[in-house]
């Protein structure tokens, strides 16, 4: 447990802090015009619930570009000999970068707390916060949580697929990693494009999400 929290450095928490950020932030100011009658925490909730939409997505890139190399060496080595011991490694390893990504959700969906109020100040800041808090919908944040977990399995898998690809047609590692990046970016976004369009509409005629 401790080698798998030492995976989550710094420099990943920063990279998901400012995109969690970024994303409430321009949500706001994009709706600052079109909802300019709405009160400024009806828009804040909406910008933190979209953070918490497109948040997989971030976070399973920032894993991939900071981790892919390590999947593309790994995935070299089974290209050369499938043993027993490098599925091991591999288990080891993904689950190890799938915590380190599931972890990285707070952290991102609090600079996106922090980024709405700092933005659109409506209420006392302690007032403010604990209402934008008590309006995270917690079914929404098991389906980020999941919908992270899956992404980041996805995108190390694919990694480690290029890897051995790449090692098996004589190319470089880096052609492995820049097709692995391009694959789990289309992968990705399709899965949640799909998700967008069936399963949300399903959840919420079922009344599961308000």
């Amino acid at each position: 447990m401790i080698r798998r929290l030492n995976r989550l450095d710094f420099g990943n928490v920063g990279l998901a802090m400012l995109a969690g950020a970024a994303v409430s932030m321009g949500f706001i100011q994009l709706l600052a015009g079109s909802l300019e009658q709405v009160a400024n925490v009806s828009v804040q909730v909406l910008s933190v619930r979209t953070t918490t939409l497109v948040a997989p997505v971030l976070i399973s890139l920032l894993l991939l570009l900071r981790d892919g190399p390590l999947m593309i060496r790994l995935g070299a080595r089974f290209a050369r000999r499938r043993a027993h011991r490098l599925r091991l490694v591999w288990r080891q390893q993904a689950g190890g970068l799938i915590f380190s990504a599931l972890a990285q959700l707070p952290y991102m969906l609090a600079a996106a707390l922090m980024a709405a109020m700092l933005t659109r100040p409506e209420l006392d800041s302690l007032d403010e916060l604990r209402f934008l808090v008590g309006n995270l919908d917690p079914l929404l944040l098991g389906f980020s949580l999941l919908k992270t977990a899956v992404f980041a399995g996805l995108t190390l898998w694919i990694a480690l697929d290029q890897g051995a690809r790449a090692r098996r047609r004589g190319l470089p590692p880096t052609a492995g990693l820049s097709r692995a990046i391009s694959i789990s970016l289309a992968v990705v976004l399709v899965l949640d494009l799909g998700w967008a369009l069936l399963i949300t509409p399903l959840i919420a005629g079922r009344g599961l999400v308000p």
